[in-house]
């Protein structure tokens, strides 16, 4: 049995075109072995053109991914201009199936059974990891999202959601199966066969100490956090406007949701102005005492090194054949700035495998089990490693 792994970085800005060049490459260095191409890109590219010039000139070879804020490759990490990431899997070790369900935000958990449901009918043998993407905008509740899939296929799932450009309105992000470029969607891949699939996930938050706890929900909306509108609260915490989303009233704090093993990060991702609220990616039931977090440059470098160590730990004696890095946006260049996160990358790659192939995503929000079940995260950094 054998595994065949190439991972591709393209800054030309030619979509079309482009994405035809790398079919090529791809069709000619994995030939008939060719199980899946995993895809990221910019939105500066037609996400169309591009992905219609590679479907066309890899045939029916399923393509999954989606649009992120950056793309990171071995020894790069892009935020900016049109650049894309592509990780292309074959041989007889791996096995792969896709799927894909549309409108998240309505019936959700519901489309996360559906989505399980042809996850698992697909796949000739059971999936031993799930990478899944996913639209954040719509306003999901991905904890039920993860919950539906979960009860369809009990397989671990890291991935994250879909993302575009910083700095410019949010007002649409990307799912890709095969030549589909979807939006409100969910993509994914299951992943089996005779390789291991080891994952890891890096925190970067240290606790504030300071606790309140959610006194009306929605789901994913908070509404009131101890008796009053949970958006008069986060506007008096961070100092910032109740009216508008920016930087300072979403990202400065996070709130900590309790675990078995401590807290799952969530950071608020839109504000409800019309009914005091602030809305999060994943829901927390009314009566859950939180407590609120702040990112840390030292704990997100320092969470960074220890999952690469550990990553080694676990996969000695094996050989590293490819990396899938899904690191949150808020931890790159807006946090870390560009050369840090570059720095940060580097070394992590240098640590863990170095002469691996590796493609990722900077993305809106994280996924990754907890305590045996997928969970939503934020201001974390999930790997999969795919070893032989």
């Amino acid at each position: 049995m054998a595994l065949r792994a190439r991972s591709y970085l393209t800054e030309a800005r030619s979509s079309g075109p482009t994405g035809s060049s790398l079919g090529s490459q791809i069709r000619t260095e994995l030939g008939e072995d060719l199980k899946v191409v995993i895809a990221y890109m910019t939105v500066n590219h037609d996400q169309a053109a591009f992905l219609q010039g590679l479907r066309g000139a890899l045939g029916d070879v399923p393509i999954i991914g989606c649009s992120g804020q950056g793309v990171i490759a071995r020894g790069c990490v892009r935020e900016e201009g049109y650049a894309a990431s592509l990780l292309a899997l074959g041989g007889d070790a791996i096995e792969c199936a896709t799927a894909s369900v549309e409108a998240i935000a309505e019936d959700t958990h519901a489309k996360g059974r559906a989505l399980g449901a042809a996850l698992r009918t697909q796949s000739r043998v059971p999936p031993k990891y799930i990478v899944l993407h996913y639209d954040p905008l719509v306003g999901a509740d991905m904890d039920a999202f993860l919950d539906g899939l979960h009860r369809e296929i009990e397989c671990p799932v890291i991935g994250g959601a879909a993302g575009h450009t910083i700095g410019v309105l949010m007002a649409r992000t990307f799912q890709y199966i095969d030549d589909k470029v979807l939006s409100g969607s969910a993509v994914a891949v299951a992943l089996a066969g005779d390789v291991q699939l080891e994952g890891g996930i890096s925190m970067g938050c240290a606790p504030v100490g300071i606790q309140m706890v959610v006194t009306r929900s929605e789901g994913n909306r908070l509404l009131e956090l101890d008796g009053r509108p949970a958006l008069q609260v986060w506007q008096q915490i961070t100092q910032s406007s109740p009216d508008r989303l920016d930087a300072d009233s979403t990202a400065a704090l996070a709130i900590g949701v309790p675990s078995y093993d401590g807290h799952l990060i969530r950071a608020v991702f839109m504000l409800d102005v019309e009914r005091g609220g602030i809305v999060l990616q994943a829901g927390v039931e009314a009566g859950t005492k939180v407590m609120l977090y702040h990112r840390s440059i030292a704990e997100v470098l320092d969470g960074t090194r220890r999952v690469a160590r550990d990553l080694v730990q676990r996969l000695s004696g094996k050989k590293v054949r490819a990396v899938l890095a899904f690191e949150c946006g808020a931890r790159t260049a807006p946090f870390l700035g560009e050369e840090a996160t570059l720095a940060e990358n580097l070394e992590l790659q240098h640590t863990l495998a170095p002469d691996a192939e590796y493609a990722g995503v900077v993305v809106w929000g994280e996924l990754f089990p907890v305590g045996g079940r997928p969970a939503f995260h934020n201001y974390t950094y999930p790997l999969l490693v795919i070893a032989e």
